[in-house]
C-alpha cells in the first residue's frame, strides 16, 4: 500500500476558527526566509523546530522553494567544521546565514560563539596559513548573519551579543511564534520548562508570554467578559493581561465582539497530582509509552505499508496524530480497553470485506477502492497501538495502576511505601519511581515521617547520588515535600468535597459513562473538577475547600462601558452581569470557555474536557491554551539536571 500523506488539522471545526493563527505564523516564517535573497542557510533552535512542523506538514519542501539550501540545528559546532562543508552545498559557499531561536541566554551565547569563531578564522587566515585554510576562512568571513528571536527579543540576549563583541555583526529581528495550534481546540505556547521556571527558578517569562497570548486572543476574537482563576501563576497572568489591555486598548470592534465568553486560568501548582497518574486513554497511553511531541509520535510502519522490499516492519520514523484522521479522532479520548475492542472490530470487518471482494460487482469494487485510504489510516493506528498493547499486557502495568489508585483513595500507606521500595530495588525507571514518590507526597501531606529519610536514601543508593540535586529541586518546587502535620487530612477533604474518586464504572454495563472519572478508571482530575466548579456556581460554594490549595482565586468581569472603555468589576452572583448577557446573546449556542493551563496539561485532561462538552446537560465548548502538553515523565524530567540525565538507567 502507498503511504498516507501527513495532514495537519484544518483548524476550522473548533469552538473558534484557529486557521488564521497558523496562516499568520507561516507568513511570518516565509517573510523571514525571504528577507535574504538567493541561496541561504537556516540554523534552527531544536526547541522550536517541532513547532514549525505545525505550520506546514511539508516544511522541508517549503524551505527548499524559498531558497534554503542548508538546514542545520543550533549546536556547539563551528560553521567551518567539515561536517557542514564536506558535501554540496557547502555552508562555506552560502553567504546569508539565518538563525531562528528562542530568546534564551544559552542560545545567545552559542550563536555569539559561532559568529566569533567564523570571524576569528577569517582573521587568522589574513595573516597567513595554507591556501585551502585561507579560502575557507575567506568564505566564512563572507557570511551575513541574521537572528530572529522567538517570540520576541529581550534586553538580556542583546546584552550577551554586545558583551561577546558580535552585536554589530548580526542583524536581529523577531518571529512572533507564540500560539501554536495543535488541534481545533488546543493551542500551545510550547514552553517546555514553564513549570520549573515558575516554581523553582522564580522566572515569570512564561507567565508574560501567556498574558500576551491572552491579549492576542482578545484582539482576534473579542473581549472576554468573565475571567476566573485559581493559583499564584493564574493571578499573575490575569494581572498582567489586564494591565496590557489597559496599556494597549482593544480596537472598538474587538471590544464589542464576544466569541469567547469566559476564561478559566488554572495553575499546575494547584493540581500536581494528575500528571503523576498514568493516563489510560488511547492518546494518553501513546504519550506515556512512546511519547507525542509537537503532534507527532514515533512510528514503525508494518510490512504491508512499508512494502515487501523493506525490512520486517519497515523503517522507523514519526507520524502526525490529529483529528484529520477520522479513526484517531474517534479513538483518542476513549479509555484504551474500549479503543482496543473497536480496533479489533474494525479489523474483523475489513478482513471480512476483503474476503468477499471476489463476489462483488463493479460498483462494489469501486466502493471498496474508495475506502482504501481509510484502511491505510486504520492500519497505521493498529501499528501505533502495538507498543502500547505490549505494555498493557504486562502485569507490572496493572500493579502500578493499582498502587496509584491506592494512593488516591487513601489506603494503607505502608503498602504503598513497600511497593515503591520494591520498584527501586528491582531497578525500575527512576522517573517512574519519582512519579510515585511525588504522588505519595501530594496525597499523604508529604513523605511519611516514618519512611521519608529511608525513601530518599534508597533512591540515591539505587540511582546515584547525582540525583541529590533532583530531590532538592522537587522539594523546592513543592512536589516532594517532607511530612507536614495535618496535611494528610487536606487531600482527604479535597477528595470528598470535589468527588475526586468515584466508583469505577463497569465498561460492560456503562456504554455511555456519565462522569469524567472514567477517563482514569475512577479518578476525576482535580483540575477538571475545578473547571466544573467554576462553570457551575462559581468559586463561592467551594471557597472553603479551595483555601486548601495554593494561591487565591478570582472572578472578574470585563465590562464595556457606554464610553467605549473597558471596566474591571468583581463578579457578583446576585447581580445581572455582562457575562450572563453575553451568553444569553449567543441565542442558545454553546458557551465558549477558554481554559488556560499554566505549567502544562495532559492529553487525558483534554479528553476529560471534551467529554464534558459532549454531555447533553453541558451547553459548553472548550478551547485549551497551555504552556505545553505534558505527562508525569516530561514534567519531572525538567527538574533533572544534565549530570543526572547522562547517568540515568534505561
Amino acid at each position: 500500500m502507498a503511504k498516507t500523506k501527513p495532514v495537519l488539522p484544518l483548524l476550522e471545526a473548533g469552538p473558534v476558527p484557529l486557521a488564521q493563527i497558523r496562516t499568520n505564523a507561516k507568513k511570518q516564517l516565509v517573510d523571514i526566509v525571504d528577507s535574504k535573497r538567493g541561496k541561504k542557510a537556516l540554523i534552527l533552535d531544536p526547541a522550536i523546530s517541532g513547532s514549525l512542523t505545525q505550520l506546514d506538514a511539508g516544511l522541508s519542501e517549503l524551505f527548499t522553494e524559498h531558497g534554503i539550501v542548508k538546514l542545520l540545528y543550533l549546536e556547539r559546532t563551528r560553521l567551518d567544521d567539515s561536517s557542514y562543508n564536506s558535501v554540496e552545498p557547502r555552508l562555506a559557499d552560502v553567504k546569508p546565514v539565518i538563525y531562528i531561536a528562542r530568546a534564551t541566554l544559552d542560545n545567545a551565547q552559542l550563536i555569539a560563539w559561532q559568529v566569533k569563531a567564523a570571524c576569528s578564522s577569517s582573521s587568522s587566515s589574513s595573516h597567513g596559513g595554507s591556501r585551502s585554510g585561507a579560502a575557507a576562512a575567506a568564505a566564512a568571513a563572507q557570511h551575513e548573519f541574521s537572528v530572529f528571536w522567538v517570540p520576541r527579543r529581550s534586553i538580556a540576549v542583546e546584552k550577551v551579543l554586545e558583551d561577546e563583541g558580535v552585536y554589530g555583526s548580526i542583524t536581529q529581528g523577531e518571529f512572533g511564534l507564540d500560539l501554536v495550534p495543535l488541534e481545533d481546540d488546543v493551542l500551545s505556547l510550547e514552553l517546555d520548562r514553564a513549570f520549573r521556571e515558575c516554581t523553582l527558578e522564580g522566572d515569570p517569562s512564561s507567565l508574560f508570554y501567556a498574558a500576551s497570548a491572552l491579549l492576542k486572543l482578545q484582539q482576534m476574537y473579542g473581549l472576554i467578559p468573565r475571567l476566573q482563576g485559581k493559583g499564584p501563576a493564574a493571578k499573575a497572568v490575569m494581572d498582567m493581561a489586564v494591565r496590557m489591555r489597559r496599556e494597549a486598548p482593544l480596537p472598538a470592534a474587538a471590544a464589542a465582539a464576544c466569541r469567547i465568553h469566559r476564561v478559566v486560568l488554572l495553575d499546575r501548582e494547584v493540581d500536581p497530582i494528575t500528571p503523576m497518574v498514568t493516563q489510560i486513554t488511547f492518546e494518553g497511553l501513546i504519550d506515556e509509552v512512546t511519547g507525542i511531541k509537537h503532534g507527532s509520535a514515533p512510528y514503525t510502519p508494518s510490512r504491508r505499508e512499508a512494502g515487501a522490499a523493506e525490512s520486517a516492519r519497515g523503517r522507523p520514523g514519526s507520524t502526525l496524530l490529529n483529528s484529520s484522521d477520522p479513526f484517531y479522532r474517534e479513538f483518542r479520548d476513549l479509555p484504551y480497553y474500549i479503543t482496543s475492542q473497536r480496533l479489533q472490530q474494525y479489523a474483523r470487518d475489513a478482513r471480512k470485506e476483503y474476503a468477499e471482494l471476489g463476489s462483488k460487482d463493479l460498483s462494489g469494487l469501486k466502493s471498496f477502492v474508495k475506502g482504501l485510504p481509510k484502511l491505510l489510516l486504520l492500519d497505521r493506528l493498529s501499528d501505533l497501538a502495538v507498543p502500547v498493547a505490549e505494555v498493557v499486557k504486562e502485569q507490572e502495568f496493572h500493579d502500578r495502576l493499582k498502587a496509584e489508585a491506592d494512593l488516591l483513595e487513601g489506603f494503607d500507606t505502608e503498602e504503598s511505601v513497600a511497593y515503591i521500595q520494591g520498584q527501586m530495588w528491582r531497578g525500575a525507571d527512576p522517573v517512574q519511581v519519582l512519579r510515585l514518590l511525588c504522588l505519595l507526597s501530594c496525597t499523604a501531606g508529604g513523605l511519611p515521617k516514618k519512611h521519608g529519610d529511608s525513601l530518599r536514601s534508597e533512591f540515591l543508593a539505587a540511582y546515584g547520588h547525582q540525583h541529590l540535586l533532583t530531590l532538592n529541586n522537587l522539594e523546592r518546587a513543592g512536589l516532594l515535600k517532607p511530612h507536614q502535620s495535618g496535611a494528610r487530612a487536606q487531600f482527604s477533604t479535597l477528595r470528598k468535597a470535589l468527588r475526586l474518586v468515584m466508583p469505577e464504572q463497569d465498561p460492560q454495563l456503562s456504554a455511555s459513562p456519565s462522569d469524567v472519572s472514567h477517563i482514569y478508571k475512577g479518578y476525576a482530575p482535580l483540575s477538571v473538577r475545578l473547571v466544573e466548579a467554576a462553570l457551575g456556581g462559581g468559586w463561592g460554594p467551594v471557597s472553603e475547600v479551595l483555601s486548601l490549595l495554593p494561591g487565591g482565586q478570582f472572578d472578574v468581569l470585563q465590562v464595556l462601558e457606554p464610553s467605549g472603555q473597558v471596566a474591571d468589576k468583581a463578579f457578583k452572583p446576585s447581580s445581572s452581569s455582562a457575562a450572563d448577557a453575553a451568553v444569553a446573546a449567543a441565542a442558545g449556542e454553546p458557551e465558549i470557555v477558554l481554559l488556560v493551563m499554566l505549567g502544562g496539561i495532559t492529553f487525558s485532561e483534554i479528553s476529560a474536557l471534551r467529554f464534558l462538552s459532549s454531555r447533553p446537560e453541558n451547553n459548553v465548548r472548550f478551547l485549551v491554551l497551555t504552556t505545553k502538553i505534558i505527562n508525569g515523565r516530561t514534567l519531572l524530567e525538567s527538574f533533572i539536571d544534565p549530570p543526572a540525565k547522562s547517568t540515568r538507567k534505561a
